[in-house]
């Protein structure tokens, strides 16, 4: 099941030429500078643009988000996020219901086209 996510991962981000700048969610004991592996990657691009049909697709940035399913086989779901007056993602994918989250709960980092992740804030932190 790793090898799957890390070649999910991998095939998503191989797009990017270099780091991107992005939010992720925390893992425990996740310190500033160290580079891990994202396991369940779900990734809030900062720069990366939006590329989905959507009518407000040019002030979005580009999300994605891998979930396994019950046959134990995943799937990524892609989006696009903005930030809201009061400082949330809104998560927008097509098909699914949107979704909110306070950019304060997620850690900012440099995300490789490995799948690696190097850490640059934690939660709240550097913000």
């Amino acid at each position: 099941m790793k090898k799957m996510i890390l070649a999910a991962t991998t095939a998503l981000l191989c797009a990017a030429a270099s780091a991107e700048d992005a939010y992720i969610y925390p893992t425990e004991n996740m310190k500033v500078g160290e580079t891990v592996q994202l396991q369940s990657p779900t990734v809030l691009f900062i720069n990366k643009k939006c590329d989905l049909p959507f009518v407000d697709a040019a002030h979005m940035r580009f999300y994605a988000s891998y979930r396994s399913d019950a046959s134990n086989r995943g799937t990524w779901d892609t989006g696009c996020w903005a930030k809201n007056i009061h400082g949330d993602a809104i998560i927008v994918v097509l098909r699914m219901p949107n979704r909110t989250i306070s950019l304060k709960t997620l850690a900012r980092a440099d995300v490789q086209k490995d799948g690696t992740a190097t850490i640059k804030a934690l939660p709240v932190q550097g913000r």
